[in-house]
């Protein structure tokens, strides 16, 4: 008899799952199920060797509703994480749990989180552990660790940048190590995930509807596993209208949107050009490549008399 799996993913998720490869970022659809993909990720890694996992999000930059709602996704992991360990015969302890085992309410969870005192142990035998563990999306507290890495919401984490080049010794000192990055487009075009993960020129805008995403190397040779709100509908994810309630195709939901821009980077996964920036990095990056044979470089070396 062939039984149901405990964790079900959708079309994507069962395509980006246990993906060989080191560094990889998915570029999702808001509400797309990130976070929970994160969580049974740190799962499998923690499962499969005794390691730790290094979790960071940007919750903890925005505040307690973020915070909030990461709390209620690590909650339903965790319970996920119970049935998964108890059937593979391992033991699962959290920081979370009160004293009879149980996991504490949201709020209580949100607090742990806040404070990054949030900590799982799977116990492979009575002396050994993996763990997974949260800090802050910042490169101090990067700084020292060893391990795999997740990053969720990296398009909404200020100093993305220095926590990059934070991240890079922990991972790069172990070969089976692994980093899982998650986000849309950023808000901003001179934030460092757009210069980081947006697609090349000519593919941007360019992707065929497919309920398991599709896969492109950035601009800076990063993979990424691409989920926009078209490949979601197809996937069986909708959307619904604010008012009626009534279910959407996502070109009924963006005619309905009241903010384009904003519906083309959280659902249609378009690097928007824009922000705060003075010259954006897509018009520079557009700029160098057009006139990449046709200017003239002058270096000179000794002051003129």
């Amino acid at each position: 008899m062939t039984r149901d799996p405990l964790v079900k993913l959708r079309p994507y998720g069962e395509e980006a799952f246990r993906h060989p490869a080191g560094l990889l970022a998915w570029l999702y659809r808001r509400q797309a199920g990130k976070s929970y993909g994160l969580g049974i990720t740190a799962l499998d890694w923690m499962m499969e060797s005794l390691c730790t996992v290094i979790f960071a999000s940007a919750a903890l930059r925005l505040g307690t509703e973020n915070i909030l709602k990461e709390a209620e996704v690590w909650r339903k992991v965790t319970e996920k994480m119970r049935l998964l360990a108890s059937e593979a015969e391992y033991m699962l302890a959290t920081s979370a749990d009160d004293d009879s085992g149980a996991l504490l309410d949201i709020d209580a969870i949100a607090d742990l989180f806040e404070h990054q005192k949030l900590e799982t142990k799977l116990w492979h035998s009575r002396t050994n552990y993996s763990r997974s563990m949260v800090v802050a999306p910042n490169p101090d507290t990067a700084v020292g660790w060893t391990g795999h890495v997740i990053l969720d919401e990296v398009g909404r984490m200020p100093d993305f940048r220095e926590l990059f080049e934070a991240m890079e010794p922990i991972v790069s000192s172990g070969q089976n190590f692994r980093v899982r990055m998650a986000t849309t487009p950023p808000p901003d075009d001179g934030h460092y995930s757009y210069e980081l993960l947006a697609p090349p020129p000519e593919l941007d805008g360019n992707f065929p509807v497919n309920p398991r995403g599709n896969w492109y190397t950035s601009r800076q040779g990063i993979l990424v596993h691409r989920v926009d709100a078209w490949d979601c509908d197809a996937a069986g994810v909708p959307l619904y209208d604010l008012q009626t309630r009534e279910r959407l195709t996502p070109d009924e939901h963006r005619a309905r949107s009241v903010d384009k821009l904003a519906w083309d980077r959280n659902y249609g996964i378009r690097f928007v050009k824009g922000g705060t920036s003075a010259v954006s990095v897509a018009a520079l990056y557009h700029a160098q490549a057009a006139g990449m044979s046709e200017g003239t470089g002058i270096h000179i070396t000794d002051a003129l008399e």
